[in-house]
């Protein structure tokens, strides 16, 4: 049963590189468009562990 549902997660994933190329960038630009057009919000996690560090590192100095 697994091996069926990874084939068919691989077809689909073919088909929707297929449709752009194989072009990474169109590849991920079409997929944060479908992912915000679901109303889901993108998150860099970079950004949230440089603030994050931020926040510690100035707590530090404060103490």
């Amino acid at each position: 049963m697994p091996d069926e549902i990874i084939k068919e997660l691989w077809k689909i994933k073919d088909g929707i590189a297929r449709e752009h190329s194989y072009d990474i960038r169109a590849l991920v630009a079409h997929l944060q468009s479908k992912k915000r057009g679901k109303g889901q919000q993108v998150v860099d996690l970079h950004s949230l562990r440089r603030a994050a560090e931020t926040q510690r590192t100035a707590k530090l100095k404060k103490d």
